[in-house]
């Protein structure tokens, strides 16, 4: 009874939180939409991968890399479906292949970066984008919780695999740049436990959100540091409050789902500053956290380096045995 108890209080409390941090991110979003701007810069022959480039945000970016004529590849779980909205929303002479990705499964993640690298010797950008947010408590094929699998862990296995393309495709006036589409829902979670990573006991969809988050930017900021010697750069991006699919489930869009029209960003809007980190001349050599296209703050536990290298070491066991490319 207790622990049912303490879980109801728990939840309550996330739910105040995420209201608080929605109220500022909405209200930043308003104050700096002058900001939440960049310039297209053409990057002919170079090659993009994205997650999750069949929708949403994912979507807008890919668009805006068209335009700077770069060569795109996609991962998305329907294939088919994927290739279908592309050609409704996409200019037939865009260069884009799409290749079956499902982040519930590191088979399909080592699949998925086999694909790619047969096909393209250098990555000049990669950009961890697709994700989901308060899903029902599941366990994925591998093991692991979904918020944590499908938003960190399998783009961090998917960095792994590609980094050797990337540090080959990056040269000293132009770095190959990882993006990290992170949240300010970071701001809601505690220390990671690393030993309740997937329990069911206690599950609050909320706390699974935010904690996946976390460990995208404290990942993003361990590898910029680890990077500094080569020519790849990460960055983390907070797109802002954007009216996706994400939303779908949640209460706030079954209770009032029009006001998501008037608070939100919409997905072409959330997209400028994942653009931004891809290509702008700005950020040349720089990590860091972002929104509208912008500096943006954060947890300062993020920048605990002893929890940094632990999040790093217990990702690299949990995915071990799908690190071999070729196997």
């Amino acid at each position: 009874m207790f622990q049912i108890l303490s879980t109801y209080f728990k939840i309550i409390q996330y739910q105040i939180c995420y209201y608080f941090l929605g109220i500022f991110a909405v209200l930043d979003d308003l104050k700096n939409r002058d900001k939440n701007k960049f310039e297209i810069i053409k990057k002919r022959g170079k090659v993009a991968v994205i997650t999750g480039g069949a929708r949403g945000i994912g979507l807008e970016v890919v668009k805006k890399l068209v335009q700077c004529e770069m060569h795109i590849v996609i991962g998305c779980r329907n294939v088919k479906k994927g290739q279908k909205i592309i050609q409704q929303h996409i200019s037939s002479d865009a260069s884009i292949e799409i290749y079956e990705l499902d982040l519930k499964s590191f088979t399909s993640v080592k699949s998925f970066a086999q694909q790619v690298l047969s096909n393209h010797n250098q990555i000049h950008i990669l950009v961890n984008n697709a994700g989901v947010m308060f899903v029902p408590y599941e366990k994925c094929e591998d093991g692991y919780e979904a918020h944590w699998t499908i938003n960190y862990l399998s783009h961090f296995l998917l960095t792994e695999l590609l980094l050797p393309a990337l540090k080959m495709s990056g040269s000293t006036n132009e770095h190959a740049r990882i993006i990290n589409v992170s949240s300010c829902a970071h701001e809601a979670s505690p220390l990671i436990n690393f030993g309740t990573i997937s329990n069911s006991q206690g599950y609050i969809t909320n706390a699974a959100y935010a904690k996946s988050k976390l460990a995208q930017l404290m990942s993003t900021k361990y590898y910029n540091k680890t990077l500094a010697n080569t020519n790849v750069q990460v960055l983390a991006v907070h797109p802002g409050v954007v009216n996706t699919e994400l939303f779908n489930g949640t209460l706030l869009k079954m209770i009032m789902p029009w006001i998501l029209n008037y608070i939100c960003k919409t997905p072409e809007e959330g997209s400028r500053s994942v653009a931004y980190a891809c290509i702008s001349p700005k950020l040349e050599g720089c990590g860091g956290y972002y929104a509208n296209c912008q500096s943006a703050k954060y947890l300062p536990y993020a920048d605990d380096k002893e929890a940094q290298k632990q999040l790093y070491d217990t990702s690299m066991v949990m995915i071990k045995n799908f690190l071999k490319v070729n196997e």
